[in-house]
């Protein structure tokens, strides 16, 4: 089984769900995670995807594409009789590639419509609204399966909040804000120093109120203090550098406030649900927060162009010199426009929920709707239910497994 994605946030929020379901039910199934090139990556991709529960190894980007060109495997792979290509994120092109090569069916999962549905024998998407667009572009509709979100899949059993209070050794009448700055380093040397100035505002203006930042696995903790300096991005975005302290307990960021934040690498979903409110950038990290019903701001700064990912604006030309500044700017625009959404959870329900701030934005347009937030506590309720009702229920991995294992019983 060939599962095929190119950014953290594929990795993390549709690759990791498939593959331990897979070493759940299909033991027998040998998984690969073959990546392409994507300029998101940070590097650490190929590391962290081979340490999933289920997943024999991660193939990078220089050995994806040398299979792909010329046929040359990656170190220990071989192909077996059987098997499929799961297409999971990243450009379609390269899971057709590798299908074509190894003469696998290509399935398709897909939040979105796309282009290239002649070449894909069965798309597992997301919701009717998906299958709807799909539809209505020619794609036959036994070729489409409905499966589900597949990030809440990631998140397995929901931690209640007083019981993640008790494990993270945070007051259980305190009020916690969640702060996360994305999954690729350069987003977070981007974003940590933009939400660190946030947290100080924020501290000015509502007492007693901690802070937890959750670093991705994809980012590590190798040189934070050079993460957090804020000092390459300094005259583009307003922002706030860290220390780090290292004790017995949690590394923890202080800032020239004063301002304590906890850094959690390992227990993250017990520090969402631990959280009164979050400050997220768009990716994973939306649905996730959702289905643990976290009320939550979702903050895209496009100070410097193409350091954090926004859907449907290339990262790749907004960092050009010179123009890449203005072809952000036009896509962004472009998006606002029409009415697209940065969160996804935004984007099923087709309105506004958690609120997003977008564009060249300043602490302080964070730290308002923070302090709404955390002032009305009837507020956080409602959209803590109305983000549970638009994420949908768990269970899409479990229908993916099916799917795949239809193909298995039709190869024999």
């Amino acid at each position: 089984m060939i599962l095929v994605a190119g950014t953290p946030g594929d990795l993390h929020g549709l690759v990791r769900p498939v593959a331990e379901r897979v070493a759940t039910v299909m033991s027998v199934a040998d998984a690969w995670v073959f990546i392409p090139p994507s300029s998101h990556a940070g590097g650490r991709e190929a590391k962290v995807a081979s340490s999933y529960l289920g997943v024999r190894r991660a193939v990078g980007p220089l050995e994806s594409l040398k299979y792909l060109a010329a046929g040359v495997a990656p170190r220990g792979f071989a192909r077996c009789g059987k098997g499929v290509v799961i297409h999971l994120g990243g450009d379609l092109i390269y899971s057709i590639g590798l299908g074509r090569r190894l003469r696998y069916p290509v399935f398709a999962y897909t939040g979105r419509a796309m282009s290239g549905a002649k070449s894909v024998s069965l798309f597992l998407v997301e919701d009717e609204r998906v299958q709807a667009s799909l539809i209505a572009r020619g794609v036959d509709a036994e070729r489409i399966k409905l499966v589900g979100n597949l990030i809440v899949d990631g998140v397995g059993v929901r931690p209640g909040r007083e019981e993640a209070r008790v494990r993270l050794g945070i007051e259980q009448h305190g009020r916690s804000v969640m702060l996360f700055p994305g999954l690729s380093r350069r987003e977070v040397s981007v974003t940590a120093p933009f939400l660190f100035r946030a947290a100080e505002l924020l501290a000015r203006v509502e007492q007693d109120v901690s802070f937890t930042m959750c670093l991705s696995p994809f980012v590590g903790t190798a040189s934070l203090e050079q993460l957090f300096a804020h000092t390459r991005y300094a005259a583009r975005i307003d922002g706030a550098a860290a220390r780090v302290e290292k004790s017995a307990g949690p590394l923890q960021a202080v800032t020239a406030e004063g301002v304590r934040i906890r850094i959690e690498t390992v227990l993250m979903y017990e520090a969402m649900a631990a959280s009164d409110i979050a400050v997220c950038t768009p990716g994973p990290v939306c649905a996730e927060l959702a289905y643990l019903g976290v009320p939550h701001v979702v903050t895209a700064p496009l100070n410097v162009p193409g350091a954090v990912a926004v859907p449907g604006v290339s990262p790749l030309l907004c960092s050009l010199p010179f123009i890449g500044e203005a072809f952000q700017r036009r896509a962004v625009d472009r998006l606002k426009a029409s009415s697209r959404f940065v969160s996804s959870v935004n984007q099923r329900a087709g309105r506004i929920i958690a609120p997003e701030i977008v564009g060249r934005v300043r602490p302080e347009d964070v730290v308002i709707p923070c302090v709404e937030l955390l002032g009305e506590a009837a507020r956080r309720d409602k959209m803590s239910k109305e983000l549970r009702e638009a994420v949908g229920l768990a269970g899409a991995a479990d229908r993916v497994v099916q799917a795949i294992q239809r193909v298995a019983l039709s190869q024999q």
